[in-house]
């Protein structure tokens, strides 16, 4: 990525952590951030924001997208109701820690991935009709 892009979306995170938050150890305990990590992204010596863009977008509100100065639209015109529902589900989960959300999606994916492999191959369902 462009030492530009970064260091924009460096200058927005730091400003909607003065905006949202009391302090930057504010927003380090409640991003569960060691002390001394968004001092060290003022100063420039670090990037980490970079990795956690998706976390800090959902603290703040907003998409990864707009954290970037690339808004990403929320047509969803082209989801099935099916995909509506589970978004409106792991939407509810926006109250439990980065950590919690990352657990919660990572058991999904592995109940789907479950499903998925002991479904019974369609192929061989059609063949014995």
């Amino acid at each position: 990525m462009k030492s530009e892009t970064v260091k924009e979306t460096r200058e927005k995170v730091l400003s909607l952590i003065e905006n949202e938050y009391e302090s930057d150890a504010a927003f380090e305990r409640e991003m569960e951030l060691p002390a001394k990590t968004v001092n060290n992204w003022r100063r420039g010596r670090s990037s980490s924001f970079m990795k956690m863009l998706p976390a800090l977008a959902e603290s703040f509100d907003i998409s990864v997208g707009e954290l970037l100065d690339m808004p990403i639209t929320r047509d969803s015109s082209e989801l099935s109701s099916d995909e509506i529902e589970l978004l409106t589900l792991y939407r509810k989960c926006a109250v439990l820690s980065p950590k919690q959300r990352i657990a919660m999606s990572k058991s999904l994916e592995t109940i789907i991935n479950l499903y998925l492999n002991s479904a019974p191959d369609k192929k061989k369902t059609k063949q014995k009709e």
